[in-house]
C-alpha cells in the first residue's frame, strides 16, 4: 500500500510539471497575445485620460438655445447643422448636405445615425423642434434666420422656408443659438438637457464648474478624453495663477500682459491665433449726454488706439477703424478724421471749462459713468487708460467694473461701457450686422435707431452675389462710423495656453469649438 501511494504521488508531481512547462511554452510562443494584451492596456489607459479647463463665461444654466449658447457649443456638448472649418466656411455637421430650391426655400438631408444624449434617435421631426424653440427663445436666433416656416419632407429630411431672401442662412445655422436638442429634456429638473456631441453633461455647479464625459454613442470620431472638468474662472489672473499651478491644465483668454512671463516657462505653451473680434467702446444713445452726436466725437477723438495696442496689447493686436478686421474683404473701411477740435465740439454745446479744467454747464460738470467687466482684463486697464485721457480732455469718467456686463447693459443706466465682440464670426458681415444695429434686435445694446441703416442691412440680408454683398457692408460700415454708435478701438489677438502635453486645444478665429473630440493628453 505504501509503496503504491508513493508511485501514485510521484506521478501527480509529474504531470503537474509538465502542465507547468507547456504552460510556460505557450506564453512564450504568443508574442501576438502580448502584444494584443499591451494594446488593450494601453487603450484603457487612454480612455481614461482626463483634463481640466479654465474658461472665463459661466452659464446661468444649460439651456442651449438663449444667452448661454455659445458656452454651452464651447464645452464640447452641443452640435448645429453647419460646421465652420478654420477658413470659415460652412460644411456639414449634423446636416449631411442642402441644397437650395428658390430664393427662400432650402432643404437639407440629415445625418442618419446620431443620438442624442438620452439614447433617442435625431430625426427631422426633432431638428424642428428644436430649431423652432430656439426662435421661440433666442430673438438672436429669430434675427439670423428669418424663418417662416419648417416642413418635415421625410425622417431625415426638412425644408426651412424663410420670410425674405437670407443669402447666409447656411452659415447663420452655424451659431450656436441653433444648437440641435431633444427639447423634451429641457425642462426636466431630474436630468440635463439631451444634446449631440462628443461629450454629454455630467455634472454643473453654477458659476464654479462643469463636467462632461464621452459620450459612447456619439455618431462621429469619439472623443479622446473620457472625461473634461471645466472651471469657470471670471479674473484673467486667477485663470493665469490656476495654469501656473497646476490646477488646471488649459485656459482661454489670457491676459496679453502676463504672455512673456508665461513663455519662461518651460512647462507651459502659450497659442495665439488671429482674431474676427473687436474690442470697443459703447455709446448708450439713450443717455442725456451721448444723444449727442459732438460728444460722442469727443470721446473717440479722445482714444489713444496706437499707443493701446503698444502697451495694453503688447502688439498681439490691430488699431480697429471700423467693425471688422482687415483681414476680411468687407473691413478695409477708411475713417474719416474729424475737422473740429474737442474744444470747439465741447463750446458749441455751450460748454465752458471750470478752474479745474473740467467742463461744465450751469454749474455742472460733464461726468460719465463707464461700465467694464473682468472676464476680459485688457479691456479694464483700457477703461483706465480712457478715463485718464478724457479727464486730460476736460470729462470726469467714473468706471464700475461689473460681473455680468449684458444684465447690467439691459437693466441698469449707463453712459460708457467697455465691451467686445466676435464681428465675423461666420467669414460674412450679415451676422453682426443683423443682431447688434437693426433697430429691433434686444442685442442692439447701444440703442441706436437708423431707418437708414435697416434698409442697407434689409439690401445685404438679400443679395448673394459675394463681391456686391462685401461692397453693401463697406457702405454700412462708413454709415455707422458717421452716426457713432460705437468707437472701435482694436482687433486683438485670441490667446490660449496650455501645459506641455495638452493637444488639440487651440484658438481659432471663430470662438464656438473650444472643447472637441481632438483635444488630448500626454500623461
Amino acid at each position: 500500500m505504501r509503496r503504491s501511494r508513493n508511485k501514485k504521488h510521484a506521478w501527480v508531481i509529474w504531470m503537474t510539471a509538465i502542465v507547468f512547462t507547456l504552460s510556460l511554452v505557450g506564453c512564450a510562443a504568443s508574442p501576438e497575445a502580448t502584444k494584443t494584451d499591451k494594446k488593450e492596456a494601453s487603450a484603457d489607459t487612454a480612455s481614461s485620460k482626463t483634463l481640466t479647463m479654465a474658461f472665463a463665461w459661466s452659464p446661468a444654466s444649460l439651456d442651449p438655445h438663449g444667452s448661454d449658447s455659445w458656452e454651452i457649443m464651447r464645452s464640447g456638448v452641443g452640435e448645429t447643422l453647419v460646421k465652420l472649418n478654420e477658413q470659415l466656411e460652412p460644411k456639414p455637421w449634423l446636416a449631411k448636405e442642402w441644397k437650395q430650391e428658390n430664393e427662400t426655400t432650402w432643404v437639407f438631408t440629415l445625418q442618419e445615425n446620431v443620438r442624442f444624449h438620452n439614447g433617442k434617435k435625431m430625426d427631422a421631426e426633432s431638428v424642428k423642434n428644436s430649431l423652432l424653440r430656439s426662435i421661440e427663445k433666442d430673438q438672436k436666433a429669430k434675427d439670423l434666420l428669418q424663418v417662416k416656416s419648417i416642413e418635415v419632407l421625410a425622417p431625415n429630411q426638412l425644408k426651412i422656408v424663410t420670410d425674405q431672401p437670407n443669402a447666409a442662412l447656411i452659415p447663420h445655422l452655424a451659431d450656436p443659438s441653433t444648437i440641435i436638442v431633444d427639447t423634451e429634456t429641457i425642462e426636466n429638473k431630474l436630468s440635463y438637457p439631451a444634446l449631440t456631441g462628443a461629450f454629454k453633461i455630467k455634472k454643473f455647479k453654477k458659476d464654479e464648474s462643469l463636467v462632461v464625459e464621452r459620450y459612447g454613442d456619439y455618431w462621429g470620431e469619439k472623443a479622446r478624453l473620457s472625461k473634461v472638468t471645466i472651471k469657470y474662472i471670471a479674473d484673467g489672473n486667477t485663470r493665469l495663477m490656476a495654469l501656473q499651478s497646476g490646477d488646471v491644465d488649459a485656459a482661454t483668454d489670457i491676459p496679453v500682459d502676463s504672455i512673456e512671463l508665461l513663455k519662461k516657462d518651460k512647462n507651459i505653451e502659450v497659442l495665439t491665433a488671429p482674431s474676427l473680434r473687436t474690442h470697443m467702446l459703447l455709446f448708450n444713445m439713450k443717455s442725456p449726454l451721448f444723444k449727442e452726436l459732438a460728444y460722442r466725437k469727443v470721446v473717440d477723438m479722445s482714444i489713444p488706439r496706437k499707443a493701446i495696442v503698444s502697451s495694453v496689447m503688447k502688439g498681439e493686436g490691430a488699431e480697429a477703424k471700423s467693425p471688422f478686421a482687415e483681414v476680411l474683404p468687407f473691413g478695409k473701411v477708411e475713417k474719416v478724421k474729424e475737422t473740429q477740435t474737442i474744444d470747439q465740439l465741447m463750446k458749441q454745446g455751450g460748454w465752458e471749462k471750470n478752474a479745474k479744467g473740467i467742463w461744465e454747464k450751469q454749474g455742472k460738470p460733464f461726468e460719465v459713468k463707464m461700465l467694464t467687466f473682468p472676464q476680459r482684463p485688457e479691456l479694464s486697464i483700457m477703461a483706465e487708460i480712457i478715463q485718464n485721457e478724457l479727464l486730460k480732455a476736460g470729462i470726469q469718467v467714473k468706471l464700475r467694473q461689473v460681473e455680468n456686463i449684458d444684465e447690467v447693459l439691459a437693466n441698469e443706466d449707463w453712459d460708457l461701457s467697455m465691451y467686445s465682440m466676435l464681428t465675423a464670426h461666420t467669414g460674412d458681415p450679415q451676422y453682426f450686422l443683423n443682431i447688434f444695429y437693426r433697430s429691433t434686435s434686444e442685442s442692439n445694446v447701444s440703442h441706436y435707431v437708423s431707418p437708414a441703416l435697416d434698409s442697407m442691412i434689409d439690401q445685404l440680408n438679400q443679395t448673394s452675389d459675394a463681391t456686391k454683398r462685401n461692397g453693401l457692408a463697406v457702405e454700412i460700415q462708413e454709415q455707422i462710423n458717421q452716426d457713432l454708435p460705437q468707437s472701435f478701438i482694436v482687433h486683438p489677438k485670441t490667446i490660449f495656453a496650455v501645459r506641455s502635453g495638452v493637444k488639440g486645444f487651440t484658438p481659432l478665429p471663430i470662438e464656438y469649438y473650444y472643447n472637441n473630440a481632438q483635444v488630448d493628453v500626454k500623461k
